[in-house]
C-alpha cells in the first residue's frame, strides 16, 4: 500500500466551512551532500479540507513511495502553508493545517488604586431604558428598488431606530471571541421566475445600538442538503481600545462555490478557474443551473468576464443573465466588463458597456465585492474617455464611495456604515 497524506484542519477551527484548497507536492531528493527538489507529483491539485465523512476521500493524496516531500497548501485568502514532511512506507501521514483565524484573549482589567476622592452620585433620574446589547444582528428587507445613487439615504435610514428589522442574534456581554449564526434558507423551494423582482435583504450588525456593518445577503441562494450561509462574528481586539469592536463575515457553506468566490474576490482567476472547471465544479454548476440560482451564475459570469473568454456562447449566456434577472446588478456589471474587453477600439461597444453599467447602478449595490471593484474600474475608464459625461461622473462618485467603505476581503459586499456616511459625497 502506498503512503498517503491526509490533510485536515485544526480541531479548534470549527467555524470554518469546508473549502477547496490548491495543493502542490514535490519530492525532496538527497544527492551526496546536497538536497534538490524534484518535479512536482501534484501541482495545484484540489483538496477538500473540512470535509464530511462522505467527501473525506477528497482530502487524501496518495504518494508513489516513502521519503521526504515538500508540501504547499494555498488558501483562498492568499495565505499559504509550506512544510517538509518525512513519510515511512505504508504510513498515513496526517497534515494539520494551521487556523487562519486569530482568537484574541480578552484584555486584562487593571486594578486601580483606591482614591481618597469620594464618588459623586448624580441626583438626576436614571435612564430607565434597558442596556443596549453589545451585538445585535438583524435582517432588513428593502421594499422598494434602491439605486446605487440612493445608497447614502438608505444607510442613513439604518441609523434610525424606527427601521423595521428581523433580529436573528443578540449578545449582551461576555469574553467570547467569536459567534456563529446559522442563516436558514429561503422559504422558496422551487426556482423563481427570472423576471419576478425579489425583495432584497441586507444583514445589519449593530454594536451597542449603533449601526456598524451592512452586508448584501443573497437570501435565495439554495444548497443541496445543507444550510447555504453562516454568519461568522469575530472580536477585532487588536488592542484594548478595539476590544468591544466586532466584525461580521457572511460565509457561503458550499465547498466548491464558496472556495471559488473567495479566490475570485482577490482576482485569483487561475485558482477560480481550476475549481470551476473541476468535476466537482461542473457538478455544482449543473445543480445550480437546474435550481435556477442566479447568484451562482453571476459568480461564474465574473470569472468569464475577467478571464477574457472569446466563446460566443458565453456572451449570449451572460446577456441572458443580465436581461432576465432585472433586479440583479452583478449580471449587468459582468456583461459590461466583457463588452469593454472585447470592444477596446469599438465606440459602439463602449456605448453599450456604458448603458450596462448605468443599468447596474439603477439596480443598487452589487451582491459580490468583486462586482463593486469592477464597476469602479469600468466607470474610471469611461470617465477618462469622456471627462464631460456628468452621469458617469456621478455614478463613479457613489461607486467609489462604496468601494472605499467596503471590506475588500469579504466575498459579499460588506460596507462599514459609519465610514460611508462620513465620506464627503458630492452629487454632480
Amino acid at each position: 500500500m502506498n503512503p498517503t497524506i491526509i490533510i485536515e484542519s485544526e480541531s479548534n477551527d470549527l467555524l470554518a466551512p469546508p473549502r477547496e484548497l490548491l495543493c502542490s507536492v514535490w519530492p525532496v531528493l538527497t544527492n551526496g551532500d546536497g538536497v534538490t527538489i524534484g518535479e512536482p507529483i501534484f501541482s495545484n491539485h484540489m483538496v477538500l479540507v473540512g470535509a464530511t465523512e462522505y467527501d473525506e476521500h477528497r482530502s487524501i493524496l496518495t504518494l508513489p513511495a516513502a521519503g521526504s516531500y515538500l508540501v504547499d497548501i494555498g488558501f483562498p485568502n492568499g495565505q499559504s502553508q509550506r512544510t517538509t514532511i518525512s513519510i515511512s512506507p505504508n504510513q498515513n501521514y496526517h497534515l494539520i493545517l494551521e487556523s487562519t483565524r486569530k482568537v484574541v484573549p480578552p484584555p486584562v482589567k487593571k486594578e486601580h488604586a483606591r482614591s481618597w476622592i469620594p464618588k459623586v452620585v448624580s441626583a438626576a433620574a436614571k435612564n430607565s431604558s434597558k442596556k443596549k446589547n453589545e451585538i445585535e444582528i438583524s435582517i432588513i428587507s428593502q421594499n422598494k428598488k434602491t439605486s446605487l445613487l440612493d445608497t447614502y439615504g438608505f444607510l442613513n435610514s439604518l441609523t434610525k431606530p424606527s427601521q423595521p428589522a428581523e433580529t436573528i442574534f443578540e449578545h449582551s456581554s461576555g469574553n467570547e471571541a467569536s459567534h456563529e449564526v446559522q442563516l436558514n434558507p429561503s422559504e422558496h423551494t422551487h426556482p423563481r421566475s427570472p423576471t419576478l423582482n425579489i425583495e432584497r435583504k441586507w444583514i445589519v450588525m449593530r454594536c451597542t445600538g449603533k449601526s456598524q456593518t451592512l452586508i448584501a445577503y443573497p437570501h435565495e441562494w439554495r444548497c443541496l442538503n445543507q444550510v447555504p450561509f453562516k454568519l461568522l462574528i469575530n472580536r477585532k481586539a487588536k488592542d484594548k481600545h478595539d476590544y468591544c469592536k466586532w466584525s461580521a463575515s457572511l460565509t457561503l457553506m458550499d465547498s466548491v462555490y464558496g472556495s471559488m468566490v473567495e479566490y475570485l474576490t482577490r482576482r485569483d482567476l487561475f485558482s477560480s478557474r481550476l475549481i470551476s472547471e473541476s468535476a466537482q465544479g461542473k457538478a455544482a454548476s449543473a445543480l445550480y443551473k437546474k435550481s435556477g440560482n442566479p447568484f451562482a451564475a453571476a459568480a461564474a459570469a465574473y470569472i468569464i468576464a475577467l478571464d477574457g473568454s472569446d466563446d460566443s456562447q458565453h456572451h449570449i449566456w451572460m446577456r441572458n443573465l443580465s436581461s432576465r434577472y432585472t433586479w440583479l446588478p452583478d449580471g449587468a456589471i459582468a456583461l459590461g466588463w466583457k463588452t469593454l474587453y472585447e470592444g477596446q477600439n469599438d465606440q459602439y461597444a463602449w456605448s453599450t458597456a456604458r448603458e450596462l453599467f448605468s443599468l447596474a447602478c439603477s439596480r443598487g449595490l452589487p451582491y459580490f465585492t468583486i462586482g463593486l471593484h469592477i464597476l469602479v474600474d469600468a466607470l474610471m475608464l469611461l470617465s477618462q474617455v469622456d471627462p464631460d459625461d456628468r452621469d458617469v461622473l456621478e455614478m463613479l462618485a457613489f461607486a467609489k464611495a462604496a468601494d472605499v467603505a467596503c471590506i475588500r476581503t469579504e466575498p459579499f459586499t460588506t460596507l462599514q456604515i459609519p465610514k460611508y456616511l462620513g465620506l464627503p459625497i458630492k452629487q454632480i
